[in-house]
């Protein structure tokens, strides 16, 4: 009875004012992003004809925010996480006003396009850094997994609301419209953050820049599992995520007929899947192989990727996409808990901006990589095909070598 009633009290105390303001904001952010993110795609393959350079954008996505990551983290660990997220949103919002305005006068070409990427990415690397780091802050340390997890559902809500939405605005509107609707949304969601009003923390501490992002490395260094992990992130970002995500828009268009709708299935099926698979990690709390759970779904993640290069059926990319985006989640909420619950609050953002850091170094370099292929005349199928082997022969390293991963 005693043990229900703690339960009972967790799960109220989780839905405090601040954490309400967080979440909600989250719903909005990630909602704006996903359809940015699929207009972008769009606005590149389908209006400029020129699906050989969505690499480069993606590139340029993507590169700011990796490049920025750590320097984010220190600054979430010295001022107000609330504050440094909302000008992030705010910003971006003003950008896509920007972009907007451009695309009216006919001057979003791809080189201007490719500079708003750019800052868009700059901009989004000072949030994540924030947001990441925020959580544990507000909720307790017994709470961080089902925190996470409820951040996470909502937002692969919101992601897969994203490409429905914003297909239906390609179809109904023009892109500058569909810019100022995002930039509408990306404002909601920079309020709710300004009245969350986080405190500064007290655990902040006047020293120099070098000195914070020394002391962050240097708690990475001696962690033998923070190292497992970033490096099997590496690999995964490099051979997973940069081939599946420029092959989504492709396949959309070369396979199934071109059309935004098709493209909107296929986005929208592996956001299901992400939203799937944070749900049953918020259900199933789990605390204990949490590092075998990472190899296994890591392992099936590559052969995923090898059946969905060989399929040509609308439905059955669709159901390996959703399979995908479990994969996903169920790999990256754990691990994540797992390492805020390990890190000092003091130098939590520091720590866990490395790890994106590190982990999503080389996901421009796949970009540039699959588009530098592409460009060579190579199926988008046949580097599925490749990069799925080789995510599954990695995972046999993993079995004979990552013991501190096994042991989480």
């Amino acid at each position: 009875m005693l043990q229900i009633k703690k339960e009972l009290q967790n799960k109220v105390s989780l839905w405090s004012v601040k954490f309400t303001f967080l979440w909600i904001a989250s719903i909005f952010s990630s909602l704006s992003i996903s359809m940015y993110l699929i207009t972008e795609q769009w606005y590149v393959v389908n209006y400029l004809d020129l699906k050989n350079s969505l690499g480069l954008i993606l590139t340029a996505t993507t590169l700011p925010r990796v490049l920025l990551m750590l320097i984010g983290g220190v600054i979430a660990d010295r001022h107000r996480r609330s504050k440094i997220i909302f000008l992030s949103l705010i910003t971006r919002c003003i950008m896509l006003v920007i972009m907007a305005i451009f695309f009216s006068n006919s001057l979003l070409s791809l080189s201007v396009l490719f500079i708003f990427a750019l800052l868009f990415g700059a901009s989004d690397a000072f949030f994540w850094s924030a947001r990441d780091s925020i959580i544990p802050k507000i909720v307790s340390k017994d709470q961080l997994v089902q925190a996470n997890s409820v951040i996470q559902t909502t937002n692969q809500i919101s992601v897969m609301l994203g490409p429905v939405v914003g297909a239906a605005l390609l179809s109904f509107f023009s892109y500058s419209i569909c810019f100022i609707i995002i930039a509408t949304s990306l404002l909601v969601s920079a309020l709710l953050v300004y009245f969350l009003k986080e405190e500064k923390s007290s655990e902040i501490k006047e020293t120099t820049l070098i000195r914070d992002l020394r002391d962050g490395i240097s708690f990475v260094k001696d962690s033998r599992f923070l190292l497992t992990i970033m490096g099997t992130f590496i690999i995964v970002n490099l051979f997973f995520i940069g081939p599946l995500m420029l092959s989504i828009p492709i396949i959309a268009n070369d396979t199934f007929g071109g059309k935004a709708i098709y493209l909107s299935i296929l986005q929208s099926s592996f956001a299901t899947g992400m939203l799937l698979g944070a749900i049953i990690m918020g259900l199933l709390n789990i605390k204990k192989k949490r590092g075998i759970l990472t190899i296994s779904l890591v392992a099936l993640e590559g052969i995923l990727l090898i059946i969905y290069s060989q399929t040509n059926l609308l439905w059955l990319a669709a159901l390996i996409l959703l399979s995908i985006g479990i994969c996903v989640s169920s790999i990256n909420i754990p691990i994540v808990s797992l390492i805020q619950e390990s890190t000092p609050t003091g130098i939590v953002g520091r720590v866990m901006s490395i790890n994106t850091m590190v982990s999503m170094g080389l996901i421009p370099i796949s970009y540039a990589l699959v588009s530098a292929l592409l460009n060579l005349s190579i199926d988008i199928r046949l580097i599925l095909l490749y990069a799925g082997s080789i995510v599954l022969l990695f995972t046999l390293l993993l079995v004979f070598k990552a013991s501190e991963l096994k042991k989480a």
